[in-house]
């Protein structure tokens, strides 16, 4: 089971980030997203697959980079804890990529009346006939 605090730290935290006031970055992974609150304080979330099975990890780290409380879903986390961390990493993934701007912004485009899309221009697979 998640720890009280930090239950309360993520559901805070996923809040924020829906309503966009919370500004994620990407960590070392595709799926690992960092934000650094105050004074150094940071936390990160991440998504990983075992055995078939996604699982999440949250790391609280102190203003000395150090971790100081993690948590890591496995067959004995309660479906509350599941539940809790996904829709964590999704509100986080959500605002990295930006994902609703992007299809608000595709929707838009889309509905308008206007031509859309680009003509790419179609390179030629043969050989460069560099002079080099």
């Amino acid at each position: 089971m998640i720890p009280e605090k930090l239950a309360e730290l993520i559901k805070l935290l996923t809040e924020k980030t829906k309503n966009k006031k919370a500004i994620w970055n990407k960590g070392s992974s595709d799926s690992q997203f960092k934000i650094s609150v105050s004074d150094g304080i940071s936390m990160t979330i991440s998504s990983f697959q075992n055995n078939w099975d996604e699982h999440f990890e949250v790391v609280v780290f102190n203003n000395n980079g150090t971790a100081i409380q993690k948590y890591i879903t496995d067959n004995s986390s309660t479906i509350e804890d599941f539940q809790l961390l996904t829709e964590f990493h999704q509100a986080a993934n959500n605002e990295y990529y930006k994902i609703d701007e992007t299809m608000d912004e595709l929707l838009k485009s889309i509905k308008s009346d206007e031509v859309i899309g680009n003509k790419e221009i179609e390179l030629n697979n043969e050989e460069d006939n560099l002079p080099f």
